[in-house]
């Protein structure tokens, strides 16, 4: 199977892809999250783990 990708040439344009591709990563993590056989608060207390490592990388 061949994959071809065709990456944006203008600034704005690259910009739309990595908010796209962020959201897109946000959304699958969340929804593994929801999947998790555990309770609410420890879903809750993993969400915010994620996000302060997420921010302490920035």
């Amino acid at each position: 199977m061949d994959v071809f990708l065709i990456f944006p040439k203008s600034q704005q344009a690259q910009k739309e892809l990595e908010q796209q591709l962020a959201k897109f990563q946000a959304d699958q993590a969340l929804k593994n999250i929801h999947l998790l056989p555990c309770g609410t608060e420890e879903k809750l207390e993993l969400m915010d783990a994620a996000v302060k490592h997420i921010k302490a990388q920035q």
